[in-house]
């Protein structure tokens, strides 16, 4: 298990006002892997914050009947630690979420931190080629790619994670690179549109959809190219899932003693 990214004792729900819908509606509706009892553990972390739970009706409609529910929790004569307990809890569990929230932290979690470039630069040639970044984050693949490529596009469904590599884009004079919201299983790019598509940490869900969605934007002859960051968790063998898709892998260690393993696919589709 790799250590946590934040300690949620220095956080509130307040940061739930920089969700997006989306992660609304999966912190909401998707409580499945939560320990404890979520719902009672919800109406304690948002006893405090009325307006959360009203911004997260309005940003997010379709949790309402989730909220319906936490609502309807009686008050438990919860102490100010029971319900700080709580929220404590919840936050550290949507720990993603809340790195999403706050782009400069999350530059400095473990697999962005410990993570060299040259461990792309092994993986494909990108000079002058077009090329995708498919859940971008704070652009680590993006921004290493656009010393070499002809044009990048960072596609990243998370609004903070878009601005933060906008500013940094404008504060770098960077000119090859655009930012554009997207999800994997549905990228707003023509077909047959990139040399290269990257990704980290992206696919995994829905294997066949996501890679089918990637390869759908690559050109014939293109590279779909995971290359994932540097942590400490020590794998054992590369994913057999993407393994059976006819993915190759490579494999090194992280300076953190990591087991690594990144790989890519050549893209051949029939006539185009």
């Amino acid at each position: 298990m790799r250590d946590h990214w934040i300690d949620a004792k220095d956080y509130t729900m307040d940061c739930m006002l920089l969700f997006d819908r989306w992660v609304l509606r999966w912190i909401l509706t998707n409580c499945s892997y939560y320990e404890g009892d979520y719902v009672t553990d919800m109406a304690k972390a948002l006893y405090r914050y009325p307006y959360v739970e009203r911004f997260c009706r309005a940003k997010a409609p379709e949790c309402s009947r989730f909220l319906d529910r936490v609502r309807a929790v009686p008050f438990g004569g919860w102490t100010d630690k029971e319900m700080r307990d709580a929220e404590t809890a919840i936050l550290q569990t949507q720990e993603t979420f809340v790195v999403y929230a706050y782009p400069k932290i999350m530059d400095q979690v473990n697999y962005i931190r410990n993570w060299d470039s040259k461990w792309l630069d092994r993986l494909a040639d990108l000079t002058d080629k077009v090329v995708l970044d498919v859940g971008a984050g704070t652009g680590r693949l993006a921004f290493a790619a656009a010393k070499k490529a002809r044009s990048v596009y960072a596609s990243e469904p998370c609004d903070c994670l878009r601005e933060y590599m906008r500013d940094r884009i404008k504060a770098e004079s960077i000119k090859n690179m655009k930012v554009l919201d997207g999800e994997v299983q549905c990228l707003p790019y023509e077909d047959h549109t990139f040399d290269v598509v990257l990704s980290g940490h992206v696919v995994g869900d829905f294997y066949d959809e996501e890679i089918a969605e990637m390869t759908r934007v690559t050109k014939n002859g293109g590279w779909l190219v995971i290359c994932n960051g540097d942590d400490e968790h020590k794998r054992s063998a590369p994913d057999g899932e993407l393994v059976s898709r006819g993915f190759e892998w490579f494999l090194h260690e992280s300076p953190i003693g990591g087991i690594i393993y990144d790989y890519r696919k050549q893209v051949k589709k029939q006539d185009t």
